[in-house]
């Protein structure tokens, strides 16, 4: 099991307590491909953060292949996101004033890669979701369909064990959101890697091969969406 959460609880306690997440149990194997679906304030976000390690939780357990993931130390935590944990947001967060391969090679310079191997590495990596072409340009350049490209590109170029989705299409056109879910299935089905999407939209959620919903803080229905093995968008599109 890669990830396992066992009555994990959470509070916030700005003013007035707010209980966001009520004992969430929560099993993930290696290579799914998941979603997250809930409101505004469901505690989706919430139980994300915590799955990438950016935030505590008050109780339970939470387990990630095989370690008990509490207490941490700011260093530990951030060892545990840069070796195990690629990460892609709805505002892409991409630097401004660096171009596309130097936003995708950022986390390898937090790891000390040399620079000429991670420039390498950032190229193939832009090469694969069709943006080598776009390589030396900045993101105010870029459509949103290619900053969401090259925040993947980033996420992906560690290899990490696990990719967190948060709202990763919705900042985008359909058109565009189809064709980034195209390409996160492609990146399940190929490579094999476990694949987390926060989201509220049905049509996000029925790309993935199971649909976890939450509700006030509670995991409610699971589904297994069989229909996944083929792509329920169509033909498939991208990198070829």
């Amino acid at each position: 099991m890669l990830i396992e959460l066992k009555g994990v609880n959470k509070t916030y306690n700005n003013g007035q307590p707010l209980h966001v997440l009520k004992g969430i149990d929560l099993q993930i194997d290696k290579g799914e491909f998941v979603s997250i679906m809930g409101a505004s304030g469901s505690g989706k976000s919430t139980l994300l953060n915590i799955l990438g390690i950016l935030d505590n939780y008050d109780a339970g357990e939470y387990w990630l292949d095989g370690t008990l993931i509490r207490d941490l130390t700011e260093t530990q935590a951030a060892d545990y996101r840069n070796r195990m944990i690629g990460f892609i947001f709805q505002s892409y967060n991409l630097i401004g004033f660096k171009t596309a391969v130097e936003n995708v090679e950022l986390p390898l310079f937090y790891q000390g890669v040399p620079r000429k191997k991670r420039r390498q590495m950032a190229m193939e990596y832009l090469d694969r979701l069709g943006l080598k072409d776009w390589a030396t340009h900045y993101p105010n350049e870029m459509s949103g369909g290619q900053k969401q490209r090259v925040a993947i590109a980033r996420a992906l170029i560690t290899r990490p064990r696990i990719v967190l989705a948060d709202e990763p299409t919705g900042a985008l056109d359909s058109k565009t959101s189809v064709e980034i879910m195209e390409l996160l299935q492609q990146l399940n089905r190929e490579d094999g890697m476990t694949i987390i999407v926060v989201t509220h939209e049905s049509g996000v959620a029925n790309a993935t091969n199971k649909i976890i919903h939450i509700k006030d803080g509670i995991i409610g229905a699971v589904e297994e969406n069989l229909s996944h093995t083929s792509s329920p968008f169509g033909a498939d599109t991208i990198m070829k």
